[in-house]
């Protein structure tokens, strides 16, 4: 027992003064890049690198052309909400405009669901959304229109999400057009 102590003790002090001012994130990136005595990779280390949310877009919209966006949009399940958000920035009208926005949903198994909310509104997560204007329940393979009257410039967060009627998971893919006519 005497001489397991000093051994314990001795391998503790070393892997102290060798994690010294490393965080958890750089000692996972320095064992992914180790390799095994027998020459194959080290096992995946998992860590918050590894997750990311998908980033915002944005799309400026620019007097008498007109923009396209697309993404892929899972259904959240009933009553919940997860959107996929592309913030339309109309600054450039500043005596407003009206929103045309033409959507296109994919082939896949869930129906899809568009909200048009102002700038710095939180989104739901669950309940009735409360929208500026919106498409619901747009079957797989349809198309739908958004049309909206706003009276100054600003960025508008367009968000997608499968429908409440599609199994939780469900995806999908959508295709949208985007102008804005003078008011």
């Amino acid at each position: 027992m005497h001489k397991v102590a000093p051994t314990v003790l001795g391998t503790m002090l070393l892997i102290t003064s060798f994690c010294q001012g490393q965080s958890l994130a750089d000692a996972a990136r320095e064992n992914r890049k180790q390799k095994t005595k027998d020459g194959s990779s080290a096992p995946k280390v998992i860590t918050t690198d590894d997750f990311s949310a998908p980033p915002d877009v944005t799309i400026h919209l620019v007097p008498g052309t007109t923009s396209t966006g697309q993404g892929t949009l899972a259904a959240p399940g009933r009553g919940k909400h997860s959107y996929l958000v592309t913030n339309l920035d109309a600054t450039r009208f500043l005596n407003g405009g009206i929103f045309h926005i033409v959507i296109t949903v994919g082939t896949g198994a869930s129906e899809a669901s568009f909200d048009l909310y102002p700038q710095g509104v939180p989104l739901p997560s669950e309940g009735l959304p409360h929208p500026l204007a919106g498409a619901h329940n747009v079957a797989s393979g349809a198309s739908a229109k958004i049309d909206y009257r706003f009276d100054h410039g600003g960025v508008f967060q367009f968000a997608a999400e499968g429908s409440w009627n599609a199994k939780a998971g469900e995806t999908n893919t959508y295709n949208f057009v985007v102008d804005v006519g003078n008011p």
